[in-house]
């Protein structure tokens, strides 16, 4: 027996939904536009956009239908894309009404109180007519389909409706051409609204349209930019205040998020930066929304706590872990020399893991972090696990990180890299705060290596490096052991050199030997590439042919510098335990021991979940 298909919580919610709100059998098409009275009231349509371009669709969300006054939001944010914010403002006011949507009344000022209402949308209209004179209706239908991401088209029959019984729109527009709203003739101006609110769109057009609000005016499904972040705001911000006409004020105390509403039975609603909602219902209360409609957003906005001032608790903290270098190492393998200096001096570091989302909040506390180490010599911020820096946060942290830049104390950044998907907007906002001298790596591991090479620059003991042969004596897994032994293992040893970008290891070669590294650098990655760790000179790699022979590698090894290297093969080897028994316990001893201090190292920062 095949186990049923797992349902979508989100999906199955809305299909309960639509089932429940189905029966409702209040209200009744609009009638004062003979041709939307012809609607068949029984059609439904829920439509949800996410803004990772997920829809979920139930009922008649293909259906088409008459935008009517949805087109109003949209239409507003291509007069402020097109003429500028000052420019519509000046001739459209942002105050609700308080009267029917279709009053003929204007501000004191002799504007329009705002652009939701039928005399502030057809004094929008005529400001596009003014900038669109060639074809302004091809200009708003090519607009709304690029918020739709298809091509839309006007429903002539409900056009021609419109036009005929449009005598109150066409009282509005003489009044606003006689208060210089627009330089357009009214009749055209007017023909160009009633087609524009005649352009035919689905439940699931409308979700698209509201989502592309949603994502700051970039369409999910065609991921181009609409509009502007700042346009898409303030077209939200309208649809607030004034989106649901005379109900707009109980909208917003009961469901609370940017909404508009259409006499032909639809709404949209946005939650920003999560999803738009498209309904569609043709049957209407008396203030001109959708009965259906609206129940669907009260029972979404009042289940899942979407209330726009129902905010969540965001005080998770953003600072994931505080350490110093005394504690966390790199990957990279260090002569015993250097991994003392660092044992003395690495706390002369601080690192600061940040993630989640940083807030304008959570940048003070990041400040204040900063402040209690400000001493240190070296600071490495992680930006590795962070998904936002918002606005605010990148404010603070441009000005608060400026205090640096004639200061002793040296700023690094990582787990950021320019071309990353998943962190694009992440580097966008650290090239905003963080200053030009400020270095960042990719990763955490590769920024706490530079520094370490700092410390063993600036406090390390000065020792002459011997490449050749004796300079086996220093390397730790050979320690205790005799200089017969060690005269053994001389006269067994291959010397090679290496240049950079040289493969010395190959992921799946035959484990034929190890290497002890006498001068330069060597690096190593797994098969796709990953970095796993550094070796520098005085240290060996490949010591896998002493525990496993003839088994493959297992990864990689590059070298990345000038490297002079003594070779021992697997055949050597066992010539070399042959001649000195007791010189293969004395070396696994000693792997032992120098995987035992991995080990701690590689607990340490599983402990910090670093």
């Amino acid at each position: 027996m095949n186990p049923s298909p797992l349902r979508l919580p989100l999906l199955e919610f809305l299909e309960t939904q639509h089932k429940r709100i189905f029966a409702v059998r209040t209200g009744s098409p609009a009638d004062y536009i003979p041709e939307l009275a012809t609607v068949n009231p029984e059609q439904f349509g829920i439509a949800l956009t996410m803004v990772d371009s997920t829809t979920h669709a139930v009922g008649d969300c293909a259906v088409e239908f008459t935008i009517q006054s949805i087109s109003k939001a949209f239409v507003y944010c291509f007069a402020i894309e097109k003429l500028g914010a000052d420019r519509v403002f000046e001739k459209i006011g942002v105050e609700p009404l308080g009267e029917a949507f279709n009053s003929i009344r204007l501000k004191e000022d002799n504007r329009p109180f705002n652009p939701m209402v039928n005399s502030g949308a057809i004094s929008c209209t005529g400001l596009i007519c003014d900038y669109a004179t060639e074809d302004p209706l091809t200009a708003i239908l090519d607009f709304l389909s690029k918020f739709a991401g298809r091509q839309l088209r006007v429903n002539k029959a409900v056009y021609d409706s419109e036009k005929s019984t449009g005598d109150r729109n066409r009282a509005i527009a003489w009044l606003l051409k006689n208060n210089k709203q627009f330089d357009s003739d009214v009749d055209q101006i007017l023909d160009v609204y009633f087609q524009q609110c005649s352009i035919l769109v689905t439940a699931q057009d409308l979700a698209v349209m509201a989502a592309t609000l949603a994502k700051n005016g970039v369409n999910p499904i065609t991921n181009k930019r609409v509009v502007s972040p700042e346009t898409a705001v303030k077209g939200l911000s309208i649809m607030v205040s004034s989106g649901m006409y005379d109900y707009s004020g109980e909208w917003t105390y009961r469901i609370g998020l940017p909404a508009k509403s259409g006499v032909g039975g639809g709404i949209v609603a946005v939650l920003p930066s999560e999803f738009g909602l498209g309904v569609f219902s043709p049957p209407l209360d008396e203030l001109g929304n959708s009965v259906r409609g609206i129940q669907v957003c009260q029972e979404l906005s009042s289940y899942f706590k979407l209330h726009l001032l129902q905010g969540e608790d965001r005080s998770e903290h953003c600072i994931r872990n505080v350490y110093d270098l005394s504690r966390i190492r790199s990957t990279h393998t260090r002569k015993p020399v250097d991994s003392d200096t660092l044992d003395q001096y690495g706390s002369r570091c601080s690192v600061i893991e940040l993630g989640g989302n940083i807030t304008l909040m959570q940048s003070d506390a990041i400040t204040r972090a900063i402040t209690e180490i400000v001493d240190q010599e070296f600071i490495i911020i992680s930006l590795q696990k962070v998904n936002k820096v918002g606005t605010g946060a990148v404010k603070i942290l441009r000005e608060f990180l400026q205090n640096f830049e004639d200061t002793a104390t040296k700023i690094l950044f990582s787990g950021i890299q320019d071309g990353s998907s998943n962190q694009r907007d992440v580097f966008e906002s650290f090239k905003k705060f963080a200053g030009r001298g400020n270095l960042h790596f990719p990763n955490l591991d590769q920024a706490i290596e530079w520094v370490e090479g700092q410390l063993i620059l600036i406090y390390g003991r000065y020792q002459s490096q011997n490449i050749g042969l004796d300079g086996l004596i220093d390397q730790p897994i050979l320690t205790n052991i005799s200089p017969s032994e060690l005269e053994v293992i001389k006269e067994n040893i291959v010397c090679l050199d290496f240049f950079p970008g040289t493969t010395i290891i190959s992921l799946g070669q035959e484990t034929d030997g190890i290497f002890f590294l006498l001068a330069g650098k060597v690096e190593i990655t797994l098969g796709d590439g990953k970095y796993l760790a550094t070796v520098s000179g005085g240290m060996c790699f490949g010591e896998l042919a002493l525990i496993s022979p003839n088994q493959t590698r297992q990864a990689n090894v590059k070298a990345s510098s000038n490297c002079h290297c003594a070779w021992l093969s697997a055949s050597a080897l066992n010539n070399v335990f042959n001649q000195k028994s007791h010189l293969r316990s004395k070396i696994l001893h000693n792997l032992s021991v120098i995987l035992v201090e991995r080990l701690n190292r590689s607990n340490a920062r599983v402990a910090l979940n670093t």
